[in-house]
């Protein structure tokens, strides 16, 4: 693929995280706040994906109708000491996690069979989105941060331990960015958006070792609609996921660093019978490759997912 069109898909994938900001007003995030709070939450997304292009190596030897049935969630805790009303400076812990429940030879791998543990510290800066009528329709946060990670074999044992000739600890740095957007367009139809990015340099990414310095670009986007059908919530939308590595050298050039992940998907968001944003979805997607070309062209993705404030 040219490197114009890869622009033009990257591009693209960044006017349609700006949508957001097109309407509506931005104002600073002024709910009451103590001298500093202690903030838990936990995510999660279990699903079955086929080919798994944004976490898997060269694994061409995928026979057809077998995939992966993975889990991938974390954990955060930090301890907020807010600088003003909307700006706070925290520092956290965070355990993440990745499992694979099957039990091929592409299931065992140690890159889906992993924990990473991390600590640092974050400045943030927050914000809301509010109609005319002064109702929350979304919000924004904005962070600077570094962490340092140490990645261990799976918790359990039954995969592949991390090779000796692997990285097992990283020093990360960067910016990202969580924003989301819902408009009511009637009492029970909307439009949406949810983006998520990050702009962050890594000293080993966890590669092998004598690999280092990676400056890793993700940009996570959705835009869809909402029917509402009681307490619950049915969402087509699109996504486009891009990852693009800026550095130069022949380890910076991997195709599950380099690539755009786009296609349909839908949604069953079961936001209002439960805390936090729980739903269930299926996603078929396409995959361009910026460097480092693959035969797999097209994934497919379902699962459960969510996000959860425990305190």
């Amino acid at each position: 693929m040219s490197a114009i069109f890869n622009k033009t898909i990257i591009a693209g994938t960044m006017l349609l995280a700006a949508v957001p900001l097109s309407f509506g007003q931005l104002l600073a995030d002024e709910y009451q706040k103590g001298p500093v709070e202690l903030h838990l939450e936990s995510g999660m997304d279990a699903y079955y994906t086929k080919y798994n292009f944004d976490r898997t190596r060269d694994e061409n030897d995928v026979q057809s109708g077998e995939g992966y049935s993975l889990m991938s969630g974390y954990l955060t805790l930090d301890a907020r000491r807010y600088l003003s009303d909307s700006v706070y400076l925290a520092p956290f812990v965070s355990l993440n996690v990745i499992h694979d429940f099957n039990d091929r030879s592409w299931n065992r791998s140690y890159w889906n069979n992993n924990q990473v543990l991390g600590a640092g510290l974050k400045i943030t800066k927050e914000f809301s989105f509010e109609n005319k009528a002064q109702e929350w329709v979304g919000g924004m946060n904005l962070s600077a941060f570094g962490a340092y990670q140490i990645m261990t074999s799976s918790f359990d044992g039954s995969k592949d331990p991390i090779p000796s000739t692997v990285d097992k600890q990283n020093i990360k740095s960067g910016v990202n960015m969580w924003l989301e957007r819902r408009e009511r367009l009637g009492d029970s139809f909307s439009v949406w958006t949810e983006h998520w990015g990050e702009l962050a340099w890594n000293s080993t990414a966890f590669s092998d070792k004598g690999q280092d310095n990676f400056l890793l670009g993700t940009l996570s986007s959705k835009i869809g609609v909402g029917i509402d059908f009681g307490d619950v919530s049915l969402e087509p939308y699109f996504k486009a996921d891009v990852v693009n590595d800026f550095l130069s050298r022949s380890w910076n050039r991997v195709s599950w660093y380099n690539n755009v992940l786009y296609g349909p998907g839908i949604r069953l968001a079961l936001g209002k019978l439960l805390p936090g944003t729980v739903s269930v979805y299926a996603e078929y997607l396409n995959v361009d490759y910026f460097d480092d070309q693959q035969e797999r062209t097209q994934d497919l993705r379902a699962g459960l997912t969510f996000w959860i404030p425990i305190y």
